[in-house]
């Protein structure tokens, strides 16, 4: 307990990500002595250690060396851009161009440093990070955002596992989709709720959004993992601009008549609930859930019982994925689908991720 009077301060929180465990003791065992026990220094050797670490403390900076296998540098800076937005990171390097460097800078890095070769170098280093660790950024949002799509942001908010309230506006349309703990709760668009709000909201062309603190739905309408509802909602969203334009009617002539009876127009709404429902909502349930980065890193894993073998189908889809881009003029393919008797396997394959998910029943 300290004395009246006495001044405390808050230790420094910092981590260091970096295959070569000696460089990582080496930094440890010197910064930890010229901070004079004003740091304390965490340690991981890849992106999996590293959010370990993420999940017991908060870091004040994270330092990053950008030639790591498996998850590089860069990809980490990526995943904790959507996992951690607003983290302070610096990437500390021995193969420094300026190709790396605009890249990092540019994913949103603060800084770009070179491992120094020459005696002396590590005060320097040191002299910066504290520095800038001593910086606290102000909390919620500074800037703008441009192209970027809802998923995007319902990605960002689950895989974080934040709470909060995504409201979205348009010209004619207001909604709201509430998130606690990474897990979509509801969803409202005008009058319509749930997963055909979800799906009405996700499928809009453009907008305005904004994050809320949470606060609890007035009742619970989506049960599903987040991973298969922006799925689905992208499954829609594509075979919706799929279909053709109808073929404006041939001119007829219409007789006098009389008093024509009112005939009720169907809302926009009403045309989305009628689209965009599930034939049985109720009836499909996941099974499993696979998530990885591109490089193949298993990020996250629901219910899987054979984790390699899905792993191996992720990973042909992909080669057969290239080959077919290679010998046709397709583009890229993103999404397999396969349906069986039984259950319904949905592959996504992105540059930065990989998805399966396997669900049963929904009328198949």
């Amino acid at each position: 307990m300290s004395e009246p009077g006495t001044k405390t301060f808050k230790r420094k929180q910092f981590l260091f990500v970096d295959d070569d465990a000696e460089f990582l003791a080496g930094i440890r065992d010197f910064f930890g002595a010229l901070s004079q026990g004003t740091w304390d220094i965490h340690l991981a050797q890849n992106h999996a250690q590293a959010f370990a670490e993420l999940q017991k403390q908060k870091m004040d900076l994270i330092v990053v060396d950008i030639g790591m296998p498996v998850v590089d540098g860069v990809q980490f800076l990526r995943l904790l851009n959507r996992t951690h937005p607003g983290q302070q990171v610096v990437m500390l390097t021995a193969l420094a161009t300026d190709e790396r460097r605009k890249e990092c800078l540019e994913t949103g890095a603060l800084l770009f440093l070179e491992k120094p070769t020459a005696p002396g170098g590590y005060e320097s280093i040191f002299a910066a990070l504290d520095a800038l660790a001593g910086i606290q950024p102000t909390e919620g949002f500074r800037g703008m955002m441009r192209r970027v799509g809802l998923q995007d942001v319902l990605q960002m908010e689950c895989l974080g596992a934040k709470s909060s309230i995504l409201e979205i506006f348009t010209g004619k349309t207001r909604g709201r989709i509430f998130i606690r703990d990474g897990v979509i709760l509801h969803a409202e668009k005008g009058a319509v709720q749930g997963e055909v709000a979800l799906y009405s909201l996700l499928a809009l062309r453009g907008g305005e959004f904004n994050l809320r603190p949470f606060e609890e739905p007035p009742q619970r309408t989506i049960e599903g993992q987040w991973e298969f509802l922006l799925m689905e909602a992208a499954r829609l969203t594509d075979e919706a601009a799929l279909l053709p334009e109808e073929p404006p009617p041939a001119p007829v002539e219409i007789p006098p008549a009389p008093e024509p009876t009112p005939v009720r127009m169907a809302s926009d709404t009403e045309y989305f609930a009628a689209r965009l429902a599930p034939e049985n909502p109720t009836d499909t349930r996941i099974e499993e859930v696979v998530l990885c980065s591109g490089a193949g890193e298993v990020l996250y894993d629901w219910q899987c019982k054979s984790l390699e073998r899905r792993l191996n189908l992720l990973e042909q889809v992909e080669e057969q994925a290239q080959q077919l881009s290679s010998v046709a003029p397709l583009g890229r393919l993103e999404r397999l689908e396969i349906i069986t008797t039984e259950d319904r396997m949905i592959c996504q394959i992105l540059p930065d991720r990989r998805l399966f998910v396997r669900s049963t029943g929904g009328g198949m």
